[in-house]
């Protein structure tokens, strides 16, 4: 682990921005893209990636803050969408849940289902009573 004391200044600062920034967009374009298959290691890999990204901006943003500089665009975009994916995702997770072992299906996204084999969910239908 390298210590806060080595990776001070300007430089890691935004290096940590465009990194958050950069996981912040790749995790947002994952979530809505990629086929999640109702299956909760895949949303929790993307919520983990967006973790990464909030993570990344917050170290952006107390660098520049004791280096004496403002914060930086980067630093805020990044960690404002880690935070809306990360959030998309806890959603997400709760959708799965609901579909998969509940039953009760709630609003999705298609790629969520896309994979499931058989019939699978269909996104707006509620399963019927048993």
């Amino acid at each position: 682990m390298i210590p806060f004391e080595h990776t001070q200044g300007v430089g890691w600062a935004r290096f940590f921005a465009w990194t958050g920034l950069g996981l912040g967009v790749a995790a947002l374009i994952v979530s809505v893209t990629v086929p999640l298959a109702l299956q909760l290691g895949r949303v929790s890999v993307v919520a983990f990636f967006a973790g990464f990204a909030i993570w990344a901006a917050l170290m952006a943003v107390s660098r520049y803050r004791a280096a004496g500089r403002r914060v930086t665009w980067v630093a805020v975009a990044g960690a404002v969408i880690g935070i809306a994916t990360f959030a998309l995702m806890v959603y997400a997770a709760v959708a799965v849940i609901l579909a998969v072992y509940y039953g009760t299906v709630v609003p999705m996204l298609p790629n969520w289902t896309a994979g499931v084999g058989g019939a699978g969910v269909v996104p707006g239908v509620v399963a019927a009573p048993v």
